[in-house]
Parts: C-alpha cells; structure tokens; sequence
C-alpha cells in the first residue's frame, strides 16, 4: 500500500507541471512572479506563499505562483516580494484568508486536485487557440 505522502507528491508534480504549462506564453516561456526572469516552463518551479507542507493550501491557487529556481529555492520563496505582489494581484486580505485556510481549512481531495489539473490543460489549449489571449 502506498502512503499517503507518495501520493501526495505524484499529484504535486502532475499538479505544479499544469500549472506550470498553463502559465507559459505560446513559445512554452513563463515568468517569474517575484524577480520577473524568463524561462522555459520546464526550468521554472511553482512557488508558494505559506509552505506546501501546509495541506489545506498546498494545491490552493491562490497560494502558487510561477517562480524562478533562484526565487524559490536559494531566496526560500523571496518572501517579502512575494507578498508584495501577491496583495497588488489579489489584495491586502489575501495573507490573512490562506492563513484562516491552513488553520481550518481541509486539504483539496485527490478527485479536487485532478480536476484543477483538467482546467489547467483546457485553459491551456482554449489559450494556444485565441490569439488575443
């Protein structure tokens, strides 16, 4: 039997992948939120605001932006950028609700998850087919 944990992190990677994809322009080039590099999708990581280790945001789209290597892994998440930008995109609550969400909120179902998957793949193609967007 697999553990929960393993699980966890197959959807992860199928899950930041996605979303990874689904942000990156045409030529497959996507954005640093927090320093504003450029890369190949594959080159990027997705980052997040509260720590994926906390379930009930891990997956929350509000808490993943794309980030650089550099941003997410040696800055730890660029923190204080990160949450600069974070609340010009989303507004001055927005801390204080994925904060409420790690203390009484439920991690997303595995059935959740997948289908924040299919969206991000469907957006995707739905994006690749207008140009305008």
């Amino acid at each position: 039997m697999k553990s929960f944990t393993m699980e966890s992190e197959k959807l992860w990677k199928k899950f930041s992948r996605a979303y990874r994809e689904y942000k990156a322009n045409k030529y497959e080039f996507t954005t640093c939120f927090t320093c504003g590099s450029h890369s190949h999708f594959t080159k990027m990581d997705t980052g997040h605001f509260i720590d994926r280790r906390h379930g009930a945001v891990k997956f929350n789209p509000l808490n993943v932006e794309i980030q650089c290597m550099a941003c997410n892994r040696i800055l730890k998440g660029n923190i204080d950028v990160y949450r600069k930008k974070l609340e010009e995109k989303y507004g001055p609550e927005v801390e204080a609700l994925l904060t409420n969400e790690v203390k009484f909120g439920a991690p997303m179902r595995q059935e959740e998850v997948e289908k924040a998957i299919t969206y991000f793949k469907t957006m995707k193609k739905v994006k690749n087919e207008r140009p305008d967007i």
